[in-house]
This record gives C-alpha cells, structure tokens and sequence, in this order.
C-alpha cells in the first residue's frame, strides 16, 4: 500500500439491518468531535445476476430502485445487459446510508495485471478497514435516532449485522466484506479448529455430532458460562463493548457460584444464602472470601487484568464509553484472560479442555482479521501504515 498516494473522495454505503423511520436526506453527525457527512439514502435497491447469495458475490447493482429512462433497475439492468436467459433478481433494502470517506488514491485504483495477491490482499484488508472504522460514526447516528423515537427495532450494529459494504468513487466501486465467516456460501469442516468454509472427506460439515446434540444438558453448565461463550462470539462479531460487559458479567457469576460452594460446605445451605445476600453489591470482598477459603493459587496477575477489565466496562456502563476497532487487541486480551479466570475457578478440566480448543475456532471473525489502525482528524478519519497509532480520541471511542 502506498500510503504517500494523494487522499481522494469516496462514498461509503451500508444497509443497516432496520429501518429508520425517517424521510431521506443529509444528515450532519459529530463524533469524537469531528464532523461527518451523512445521508439517508431514498428507496434503495441490490440486483442479483443468476442468484441472490448472503455473500453478494452474485450483486451486479446497489443503488436506487429505478434507473433513469429504464424504470425498475432489475428490469433496467436485465435489458442494458441483454440477460434474456439469465435471470435477473432484485431486493428491496432497508435503510441505506452513505457516508462521504477519505482514502488513498492507491488502494482506489483497479486490480491490475501486474498486482500479486499480497498487494490485493492489502487493499483488500484497506477497504475493510476504511469501512469499519466508520461504524462509530454509524452507531451515533442510530443512537442519536433511538433517542429521539425510542424506535425498539433499532439497535447499534457491529460488522456481523452490517458485514456487507459499498465503496463507490470516480471511476468505480466495489464490494467489501467486514466479515469473512458471511462472505463464505459454504459450511466449516467437521475436524477441531477447522476454519470455516473447509470440508470433511464427506462433503458434510460438523464440530459435533447430532447425537452428542441429542445428550447435551445446558443446565449442567456452570454459571456464567454462557455468557462466556457470548463473550467470545461478539469479540469475532466485531461487538467489542459487548464482548467486554459479557467476560465480566461471566467471572461475576462463576465467582459467586464457587463462594456459595464453599460456603455450604463450611456453613449449610440457609447461612450461606445469607452471606451471599449481604455481599451482593460487594464483588472484590466475594472474591477475597473466595480466595482464602480455598486457599486459591491463582496469581495476582489475572486478578489485576480482571480488575482492568472490570474498569473498562464501569466506563462503557457510565460513561458511555465504546470501543472500537482500534481496541481489538485490549479486548483480544481481555477476553482471553477473562476465560482463563474463569476456567481456574470453575476448575472442571473437562470443559477448561473444550473451551480452550474451542477458543480456536476464530477464521472468519473480524478479531482475526487484518486492519490498518485509523486516526480521527479534521477531514474525519483516516487509515496508515502498521506503526501509526491512532490519536487517544478514536481510541477511546467516546461519544460527544
């Protein structure tokens, strides 16, 4: 990538996943306290060559719903092309909004002939990376709507509900996929680990078995395991801020459930409801309990780190705070650690076994994905080369 190449306009679309009930037009949004050019897009529409497909592959138009002269741009497209014998399918979209970019004229150019598959897996992981760095600026507009309708379908979104993308400038556009698991039109292979999209021998696809399925009890799970799993699936859904909240709200609970073990053993079952009653609003005194009644051998570390995360998600519950992409790997690690905590409290080898194979299954998430860090500035936000940190605001990700 060549970073020194002059900046140039670019347009950002994406469909949001609901509708914004309002009429279309230009919307002014301030975030990190730098202004973005926004607009509602009117009636919006994809059409598809031969076949609709989650991945896009098949999209040969995104734009308005009627082209000008040709009516229906399904029927339009069907007749500029001459598809008679293939068919032509459109679908309605939902809210569409465009964002006004800045991005670097060398990863706008077309693939050429001369460009091996580093250099467009790079511009590959730019778009990517363009694109999801405007998600904050997206989520405060959602935000800004929800405040002002209390609309219950509308919610702020990550890469999984907006994974697909697209970037329109002089001379061209194409497709970006946010996500690579939703750009996959195929399933993941039955080995551990596998990564999505890969098959068995049979064709078939499977980390389990369906009579494995037919046996599982979840009520044998510990506390707080589930949002554990949680944790981790909205770390690759690009969900950052609720991947935090869940890894805390999971060591909470499994620390509770261990006390009150404990404290049954020592006290019976009435006394040590009691206890747990009185220390409800008192996680680091429960966990100090937990640790000397057993004696615990878990070093301070991972006790500190949880701490960290602990405070982060007091900032993002009263503070508003929101993470970003930026913050992947503060959050990689949180998450991580997390589970770790976790997994020596509960202390049941057979699922610490799973959960720690199961932490492999990461191809196709965004956490696993390459991006260039992105800075905020007074043109709005730009991407750089690896080595270039971004400026505390888009770090921080708080709202203005």
């Amino acid at each position: 990538m060549d970073f020194s190449s002059a900046l140039t306009d670019a347009s950002l679309f994406v469909e949001l996943p609901f509708w914004l009930m309002v009429p279309p037009g230009k919307v002014e949004v301030v975030w990190s306290g730098v202004s973005f050019a926004m607009e509602i897009c009117p009636a919006w529409t994809e059409v598809f060559g031969g076949s609709f497909t989650d991945s896009r592959e098949t999209c040969i138009h995104s734009g308005p719903a009627n082209l000008p002269g040709h009516g229906s741009a399904a029927e339009g497209l069907r007749k500029l092309l001459r598809w008679d014998s293939i068919p032509v399918v459109d679908r309605q979209c939902k809210t569409v909004l465009r964002l006004a970019a800045r991005a670097h004229a060398d990863a706008l150019r077309m693939h050429g002939d001369d460009d091996h598959s580093e250099v467009w897996t790079q511009r590959e992981a730019y778009w990517a990376s363009l694109c999801e760095a405007h998600l904050p600026v997206v989520n405060e507009l959602i935000q800004r709507y929800r405040l002002l309708t209390y609309d219950p379908f509308a919610q702020e979104v990550s890469a999984w509900e907006v994974p697909v993308w697209h970037v329109k400038y002089a001379g061209g556009g194409f497709r970006v996929v946010l996500l690579p698991y939703l750009s996959l039109d195929a399933t993941a292979a039955p080995e551990r680990g596998a990564q999505p999209g890969d098959t068995g021998a049979d064709g078939e696809s499977g980390w389990t078995s369906t009579q494995a399925l037919s046996a599982a009890i979840t009520s044998r799970s510990a506390p707080g395991e589930l949002d554990l799993m949680d944790a981790r699936s909205l770390l690759e859904r690009g969900d950052y801020t609720g991947a935090i909240r869940r890894t805390v709200t999971a060591v909470e609970a499994v620390v509770e459930w261990a006390l009150g073990n404990e404290l049954v053993k020592r006290h019976g079952v009435a006394e040590a409801a009691r206890r747990l009653r009185a220390t409800e609003n008192d996680f680091p005194g429960r966990l100090r309990d937990w640790r000397k009644l057993t004696n615990s051998k878990i070093g301070d570390g991972l006790f500190k780190e949880f701490e960290g995360t602990r405070a982060i998600r007091h900032d993002i519950v009263n503070l508003g705070r929101r993470l970003t992409f930026e913050d992947r790997e503060l959050v990689l690690r949180a998450v991580d650690t997390g589970r770790w905590l976790y997994d020596l409290i509960e202390g049941r080898p057979d699922r610490i076994q799973l959960r720690e194979s199961g932490a492999l299954k990461s191809g196709g998430g965004v956490a696993s994905s390459f991006r260039f860090p992105a800075s905020v500035g007074p043109e709005g936000i730009a991407l750089g080369p690896i080595g270039v940190h971004s400026p505390p605001a888009i770090a921080a990700g708080r709202r203005t």
